[in-house]
């Protein structure tokens, strides 16, 4: 389980920090930043015994990703939402089998436990 987790985070990770530096270095639009975050995260190989997790937790970092600059400054925030993000995703993967919108509302959830708790603590 912590293998999983591990992967999981390192692949919410990638997708966020993709998307997040495509289009604010090299300023795509948001939504093309996350499509093509996916679709070059479609091509790196995993070991068949995850099944898609890795894929879907790409995508749904590249979603949290989409994040204004106003809500992440620095790169261990990107880190900090990837770990919230892992944890959601591996607690709802049997929760929300078959509905759409999952992807989406982890990475909601984990940016905005982050942005909640950055705002508490500051």
């Amino acid at each position: 389980m912590t293998k999983f987790i591990l992967l999981k985070f390192i692949t919410f990770f990638i997708g966020c920090l993709s998307c997040f530096l495509m289009h604010t270095t090299f300023a795509l639009p948001i939504v093309v930043s996350a499509g093509l975050t996916g679709l070059i995260g479609s091509f790196i190989p995993f070991p068949a015994d995850y099944k898609n997790h890795p894929y879907s937790a790409i995508y749904a970092g590249s979603f949290a990703g989409m994040c204004s600059t106003s809500l992440i400054n620095e790169y261990w925030e990107i880190a900090i939402i990837s770990a919230i993000g892992a944890v959601l995703y591996t607690l709802t993967i049997n929760v929300f089998a078959g509905f759409g919108g999952r992807l989406g509302s982890i990475a909601f959830a984990s940016v905005a436990l982050f942005v909640l708790a950055k705002e508490l603590v500051i």
